[in-house]
């Protein structure tokens, strides 16, 4: 049976990297690409399709590309249709292959629908989740894609760990109990060899070289330590201690699984247990705020001739940007 390599992972942790690799080791990585830029001068090796697929989704579900709710996995797939369904099959079916990799960060909340439409055209399914620091993560997006408004910084730093979060917590859990290869961005940068060795064999995958030999390979030029351009500190950021805490701990406990070749049962109860830790700090904050989104909604409210078609996003953003303004002018 032929074999779909989905590379999942929060954006900026090295998903284009291993694309690339795996595109050089002689596996087929179907384009058209994203064309690269200065935040990745190698290329992104991401299908221009499964970009617009994934927007679309997320748009329908009113989602962030890397959403801080742990309800976002069910919005996202309360919104796919039999339509989406029958695309995401004709994508998977026109560029099948032995072994076929879709690279693309945006499947953190449809793993299961890729899952099921793989077999459903007779592809086996592994996946390959990309870890990088969250600190490292936050201060490569803050770098490339941060907030234009030198006052907004802090709360783009502050909403991408939770982003960061709840995304790999959800990707570790969707993925579970099938082929499945964490690999650690620093590994790869620093022994490419024996990290595609251990993907290749956790997936059944087959290269276009030997890697114990010492032949100079293409992926040897492809992969070089400058790729690396931040390094893993909470120093550079203020992000509330609690936070960043439980960042620490779900990258302890992914790590954790990554050294343990994929399968670490008391690394997967830590996960769950964080997870309902996480859900209770999101509770804590919205209970915080709930006086200042009430406000905001009432604000908003005025200016539209129904409120009651405002949406949750509409009355947190407004909430937000209220806050923001008042801290700028030094005011409670």
């Amino acid at each position: 049976m032929s074999v779909l390599v989905l590379i999942t992972g929060v954006g900026r942790s090295g998903t284009s990297t291993m694309a690339g690799t795996m595109h050089h080791l002689g596996l087929s990585v179907p384009g058209p690409h994203l064309k690269s830029n200065e935040s990745n001068p190698r290329g992104f090796f991401e299908n221009r399709w499964s970009v617009r697929f994934h927007n679309e989704l997320n748009a329908r579900a009113g989602v962030n590309l890397f959403d801080s709710r742990p309800h976002a996995l069910r919005l996202v797939q309360d919104t796919v249709t039999a339509r989406d369904r029958q695309r995401l099959r004709r994508f998977l079916a026109k560029h099948a292959a032995d072994q076929v990799v879709v690279k693309d960060p945006r499947t953190a909340f449809t793993q299961r629908l890729w899952r099921e439409e793989a077999a459903a055209v007779g592809l086996d399914i592994g996946y390959v989740c990309m870890l990088r620091h969250p600190a490292e993560v936050v201060g490569s997006r803050t770098t490339y894609y941060g907030a234009k408004n030198p006052g907004d910084v802090r709360a783009y730093q502050i909403s991408n760990v939770a982003r960061w979060i709840n995304a790999t917590l959800i990707s570790e859990r969707e993925t579970r109990g099938g082929p499945r290869s964490f690999v650690p961005y620093v590994e790869l940068l620093a022994d490419w060899r024996t990290v595609m060795g251990k993907v290749g064999l956790n997936l059944g995958l087959t290269y276009n070289a030997d890697l114990a030999a010492s032949e100079k390979h293409p992926v040897d030029d492809f992969i070089e330590p400058s790729l690396r351009r931040h390094a893993p500190t909470w120093a550079d950021m203020s992000i509330p201690s609690d936070l960043a805490a439980l960042a620490e701990d779900v990258w302890g406990s992914v790590t954790d699984l990554a050294a343990a070749d994929d399968v670490h049962a008391d690394a997967s109860r830590r996960l769950d247990d964080l997870s309902a830790r996480y859900a209770q700090l999101l509770a804590d904050d919205s209970a915080v705020c709930s006086d200042l989104i009430a406000e905001a909604r009432a604000a908003v409210g005025r200016d539209r001739p129904d409120p009651a078609d405002l949406t949750d996003r509409e009355v947190v953003a407004a909430a937000v940007a209220r806050l923001r303004h008042r801290v700028r002018r030094g005011r409670s």
